[in-house]
């Protein structure tokens, strides 16, 4: 279960707050790819697509991509609470 948290934060990492990452994406315009730009910006469709690549499991992939969801949402939730918008 440990191993799919980690999995998990790392999607909620790639494609939310990892900085190196943002200023690729945002140079590449990624945003505008058809496909791939919606899952390099939705961290729960890139849990569960990285989640299948890395366990080969229909069912840990579900589970990483609904921790990824609940993480970014918690993230979300705090920052609302912390700066008032």
């Amino acid at each position: 279960m440990i191993e799919l948290l980690g999995l998990a934060i790392i999607s909620v990492l790639v494609t939310e707050w990892f900085s190196p990452i943002e200023e690729i994406k945002e140079e590449f315009a990624v945003y505008t790819w058809p496909i791939i730009g919606k899952i390099l910006y939705c961290p729960k469709c890139f849990g569960l697509w990285f989640g299948l690549i890395v366990t080969h499991d229909i069912y840990s992939a579900v589970i990483i991509s609904l921790l990824a969801f609940t993480i970014s949402y918690l993230i979300d939730l705090m920052d609302k609470n912390r700066y008032g918008n």
